[in-house]
């Protein structure tokens, strides 16, 4: 039978595409209803979480994020201002208000309670952040044990402007919280997929977001042997530059979507792509994006590549930045090889990085805490593997 899921959150979109794909993926999933600013009106927001859980429910499981859990900590205005700059939020702006008193009405329910972490950044999380999410929630989805590794085993980490602010907390409460945290990295939807053959695109090389220290240095390698690589666009960096002098205030809908889509179209439009986990080595969504729009994916592996189904030579090239070149002779001189190699990173996507195949995911982990099974979940050989314990008695 279906899990009911109920989804607390805020009905406000992201640059990231994965925020806005999850809801979609839970619907896919699960019988989900979702409450929160922008999803209910205001008089059911004035009621409560326990009073729209008494109408709608009952629930197997409660699932929310940090942009909620969080919310509690900061005083509530600026809270709403800070939802109001970062997301692009349509709703009534005094509904966000509420959001302290909803995460304290999620973090009081008996039912079993579950963090989605796959909108955060976890290299900068200290005790406190560790210890507000563990006090919210019961079971925690995000990149599990296999995708984030210590500092010690970051090599590169030395290259980037935030090497002196990472810390080892999310790692260590992975591995001492396996049982109720589930691994699941970014996915992609259907419409990030491009069938179009390497031969019929004009450039050979995009690399996508040049401030991390791999991909300059991939960049550098490709103008120095005269390939100029398609890059970000003017467009993002006339928005980030109008944010910078406040001329542009808030998060636009429209505008993310546009940004979005030139990325996907830049990416589908180049027979090659480079791209790095940053020095953190992190299974970023650049690593899907590629070979689902085509592409054939070169890249510095990140950590867990293997776990997740990438297989070199196979379905992606793995190269260090500074020789791209050589990935750039070996791709040209066999074109058959390289499409092969697209069209497998392409099917590897397709069939377990998803939107279809995370909402399997998804369903089979909502369905495994409802019933008191789920022991934790883990990636090996490109599957998801679910680890369950004995099923709960009843009361």
């Amino acid at each position: 039978m279906t899990a009911r899921l109920l989804y607390v959150d805020v009905n406000a979109s992201f640059i990231n595409p994965t925020r806005n794909l999850l809801p979609v993926a839970l619907m896919k999933g699960c019988d989900v209803r979702f409450f929160g600013p922008g999803h209910v009106s205001s008089d059911v927001l004035a009621r409560g979480l326990p009073a729209f859980i008494d109408e709608h429910g009952p629930f197997d499981v409660a699932a929310s994020n940090t942009l909620v859990l969080f919310s509690d900590a900061a005083d509530p205005a600026n809270y709403a201002n800070a939802v109001n700059k970062a997301y692009a939020y349509d709703g009534v702006s005094d509904d966000l208000l509420y959001l302290p008193i909803i995460a304290q009405q999620f973090a009081a329910l008996a039912i079993p309670r579950m963090a989605i972490l796959l909108e955060n950044d976890f290299y900068n999380w200290t005790a406190r952040e560790r210890d507000r999410i563990e006090a919210a929630a019961d079971f925690f989805i995000g990149f599990g044990q296999e995708f984030c590794p210590f500092i010690a085993d970051m090599p590169n980490l030395k290259d980037e402007r935030f090497a002196a602010i990472t810390t080892d907390i999310w790692a260590e409460f992975f591995r001492t919280q396996q049982g109720r945290v589930a691994s699941l990295p970014h996915f992609v939807s259907d419409s990030e997929f491009s069938v179009s053959p390497l031969v019929a695109r004009a450039d050979f090389w995009s690399v996508m977001g040049v401030q991390y220290h791999a991909r300059q240095v991939a960049r550098d390698a490709l103008l120095k042997g005269d390939i100029e690589p398609v890059i970000d666009s003017r467009f993002r960096k006339l928005v980030s530059l109008l944010k910078k002098l406040r001329l542009m205030r808030g998060e636009k809908r429209l505008v993310q979507r546009l940004l979005n889509a030139d990325f996907g179209a830049r990416i589908a439009g180049t027979r090659y792509s480079y791209t790095c986990g940053s020095g953190l080595d992190m299974p970023i969504r650049k690593f899907f994006e590629i070979p689902a729009a085509g592409s054939v994916l070169v890249c510095r592996p990140f950590h867990g590549f293997a776990e997740a189904g990438f297989v070199d030579g196979e379905n992606c090239l793995v190269v260090e930045p500074q020789n791209v070149m050589d990935a750039h002779f070996q791709l040209i001189s066999d074109p058959e090889k390289a499409q092969k190699i697209a069209i497998a990173g392409q099917h590897l996507v397709m069939d377990v990085h998803s939107l279809s195949a995370r909402a399997e995911h998804l369903a089979a982990i909502v369905e495994g805490v409802g019933e008191g099974i789920f022991a934790g979940s883990h990636w090996t050989g490109g599957a998801h593997r679910l680890r369950k314990t004995a099923k709960r008695s009843a009361a």
